[in-house]
Parts: C-alpha cells; sequence; structure tokens
C-alpha cells in the first residue's frame, strides 16, 4: 500500500488524561486500521510498535508460577503447518485462573470467522493454534476508562492514539508468545474486555517481524469479531479497503494493483476484460448485482469498487463481495496446500507400492475434483486417495513412467483462469517399470 494511503485518516476522539502515557516518544510506529463504530467503516492511524504498558509488565513483580504460561492449543489443526496457513490467537489480560476463558474466547471468535464465506468452506487449508499468556491482572488498560492501567503480558490497551476503540499491544511481546506455536502467518490478540474494539496491524514483516499482520479484538463483544475477519483478508486475499474518506477527493492516478479497487467503469472493463468484468451483472452474496460503484480505497471519487457493499467496507456486512471471495479462494490456496503424500514428488516408485495421498477436507463452496495420470494421460477409472501404480495401468516394460494426482477446485466462485491455476494441485512421481 502506497505511503499516501497509509496516512492518517478521519479524525479521532481526544482521550483523557490517563495515569501513565502508554505510547513513548520516539518509538517505531507503523499502519493500523481500526473500526471506531461497531458496523462502521475503518479509519487508519500509526501506532507505535511496542508500548510503556507493556514495559510496565515487563519490570513488575512476576505473577504466581504457572505451568501454563505459553503453553500451545491445537483449536484446529487440520495437517502440516507446511501445507497450512497458520493462524495463532494470544490472549491478553487473563490471569493463571482465567485461561479456561480464554480458550474458550478463542474458540467462539474463530467459529464467528468460519462462520462467514469463504473462511467456512476453506477453513480445512488452515491451523489454529492457541498461546497461553498469563497475565498479572485481569483485564486490559483502558477499561473502562483512559485511566485504567493494568499489568498484562502483551500490554495491549485502549485508548492507543487517543483513540476510544483502538486496541494497540506491544508487538514484540506478542511475536515471542506467537513463536511458540509451530508456526505463525497470521497472529490474533484476544484482549480480555467486553467493550468494543481493535484494530488491525500491517506491514509487519518490513519491520522484521515473521509475520505480515496481527489483529486485536476484545474478547466479550460479540462485534468484534468482524475486525479480525476483515484484517485477514488483507493478508489472504490481499484486498483493499472500499470505504472512503471526503478529505481523499478524486483520485488522479492511474490504476491500481489492488483487486477490488479499479479507475474502470463497468463499461471500460467488459471492453477490456480486465479486473473483475467476468461478475460483472451477477448477483451478490452482500445484496443487488456487482458492477462499479463509485468511492474505494479511501478516495470517494474516481476510483471503483465491485459492490455497494462488502466486508471490506462496512463491518454491518458480513459477506465477502464475489470478486473478493474469489481473490479470498485465491489466497488460500496461495498459502497452503490441498495435497500432500507420504511419499515424496520427485522419488522412484515401484508398479507395486501403493502411493497413498491426503487431500484437506474442504466443504460447501469449495469443489475439488482428484484426478490421477499415467504419463500425462488421465486414468479416468481411479478416483481415490490410494492408488498403485500398476492398478493404473503402468506397463511391464522396463521403461520409467510418471505417475501425477491432480486437484482441481470446481467451485463456481472461480472464473478466472489465473486463480483456477492457483487451486489446481500436482503431485508426480517417477515408476520403473521393470520387466520382472
Amino acid at each position: 500500500m502506497s505511503v499516501a494511503l497509509m496516512a492518517v485518516l478521519g479524525a479521532t476522539l481526544a482521550a483523557p488524561a490517563s495515569a501513565a502515557d502508554p505510547e513513548p516518544a520516539g518509538e517505531r510506529r507503523v499502519g493500523v486500521e481500526y473500526f471506531p463504530e461497531p458496523g462502521g467503516a475503518g479509519h487508519r492511524t500509526e501506532v507505535p510498535l511496542r508500548t510503556e504498558t507493556g514495559r510496565v509488565a515487563a519490570r513488575s513483580a512476576a505473577p504466581a508460577a504457572s505451568t501454563t504460561d505459553g503453553a500451545v492449543g491445537r483449536l484446529s489443526v487440520t495437517g502440516p503447518s507446511d501445507d497450512r496457513l497458520d493462524v495463532v490467537i494470544v490472549g491478553d489480560g487473563y490471569t493463571a485462573d482465567e485461561q479456561d476463558a480464554f480458550h474458550s474466547a478463542a474458540a467462539a471468535k474463530w467459529a464467528d470467522i468460519t462462520a462467514i464465506e469463504p473462511y467456512a468452506s476453506y477453513q480445512g487449508l488452515m491451523n489454529v493454534w492457541t498461546v497461553d499468556a498469563v497475565s498479572a491482572e485481569s483485564g486490559i488498560s483502558g477499561d473502562p476508562t483512559a485511566d485504567v492501567v493494568k499489568d498484562t503480558a502483551l500490554g495491549s490497551y485502549f485508548w492507543c492514539s487517543q483513540t476510544e476503540r483502538l486496541i494497540c499491544a506491544d508487538i514484540d511481546k506478542v511475536a515471542s508468545y506467537a513463536a511458540k506455536a509451530p508456526d505463525a502467518d497470521l497472529v490474533v490478540v484476544v484482549s480480555h474486555s467486553t467493550k468494543y474494539g481493535g484494530a488491525g496491524y500491517s506491514g509487519l514483516e518490513d519491520e522484521g517481524y515473521p509475520f505480515d499482520g496481527v489483529s486485536t479484538l476484545s474478547s466479550d463483544n460479540e462485534q468484534s469479531s468482524m475486525i479480525a475477519a476483515h484484517e485477514m483478508a488483507h493478508s489472504v486475499g490481499l484486498l483493499a479497503d472500499e470505504y472512503t474518506y471526503d478529505s481523499y477527493g478524486t483520485w488522479t492516478g492511474g490504476e491500481l494493483p489492488d483487486i477490488n479497487s479499479s479507475i474502470l467503469t463497468a463499461g471500460q472493463m467488459a471492453a477490456g476484460r480486465s479486473k473483475w468484468y467476468r461478475w460483472l451483472g451477477e448477483a451478490d452474496p452482500t445484496g443487488g448485482t456487482v458492477g462499479t460503484y463509485e468511492g474505494s480505497s479511501y478516495y470517494p471519487f474516481g476510483i471503483y469498487r465491485p459492490t455497494a457493499d462488502s466486508i471490506m467496507r462496512t463491518l454491518d456486512v458480513s459477506d465477502f463481495n464475489l470478486p473478493g471471495r474469489e481473490a479470498m479462494i485465491a489466497g488460500f490456496y496461495r498459502e497452503a496446500n490441498v495435497l500432500s503424500s507420504s511419499t515424496p514428488t520427485g522419488s522412484t516408485v515401484l508398479r507395486t507400492d501403493r502411493i497413498k495421498v491426503t487431500r484437506a477436507a474442504l466443504t460447501g463452496l469449495a469443489a475439488p475434483e482428484l484426478r490421477w495420470y499415467v504419463d500425462g494421460v488421465r486414468v479416468k477409472r481411479a478416483q481415490g486417495l490410494t492408488a498403485a501404480p500398476a492398478q493404473l495401468g503402468v506397463p511391464k516394460d522396463g521403461r520409467t513412467h510418471t505417475v501425477t494426482v491432480e486437484s482441481v477446485d470446481r467451485t463456481k466462485s472461480i472464473r478466472d483462469p489465473k486463480v483456477l491455476a492457483e487451486a489446481t494441485e500436482r503431485l508426480t512421481w517417477k515408476v520403473e517399470a521393470s520387466r520382472r
């Protein structure tokens, strides 16, 4: 995202004086997105990567010894991390006696996210880990008022950058806990509070962290789950924000790289066969039809979005539009593998060896089709996850042959051939066909 789009957007509410300013001067800062009102549009600002609140927690007397601090849980593990998009959920503001409450909150938030398509259908391509972070005090700073300071493991707090609903955390501490999980592609911080709030950090890989995005959200507010669903879409689907600010006026630059923003009208899009032209005129799950609606990527004029509303515009809509849904599916396949096998690909097997393949469990929108090939020719009778080259028709001719298994997602949610290519996976083995 350009520097201009990462600039401070929108007015923020002035915070009352607090007992301890959690934002030290001169600290490295990074862009975040937050949603000041449940169901409303987002805003962007910059916040420090580390917080004074976090340092207070680090200096304080340690909580009673706990065997759960840093413990890793398996909320939803569907396959090896090498083949999955790994999401790590870490709690903050939970004492040693409250870790069960954190686990319940993490499960509830993940259930909310995966009730949304295409998260729902493609959750088989994701692993979800929990990491216990034991805090000295229950709850987080800034709740219920800005002067409240709590000693917590991750230093998360409301009133970040003088904005009440913006929850920041000490990203160094978040990273140290997330690193305890087998892998962390995306991180979600569940802060112990009933008060609505959260944030989405972006560009963290540029700051040297092993993951690009961190989402924060309050644990016991039912509307906060949408924050994480929106934020994860930036990282997974590479989707742009579709909301606007009057102060940005008219975009005068060229075409944008974003999948769901364009300077082209519907007519221009169709004529040039570009962007989301394949979806134009289709009934959309967000309501209405896919077209070109002016206002996107923060600019009210000169940039178009695919639908009147979507989860990338306001959080009161719990659906991606069709182009966004397709982009999310492409992202899942870009980050994860639907096929795996205990027999290393590229290795040489015998005609009588059995090749066993594991395929991720996909549901709903997903429609994966499995195919087997010998020397590039499809064996139509073979449809299972286990096959021997001899059964597939590899002859005893003393030559080396190839056996390939292919998974193609035939979902109606994919129309772009490039996305279909992302959703097509193959594993190949060499077969030594001895005459004996």
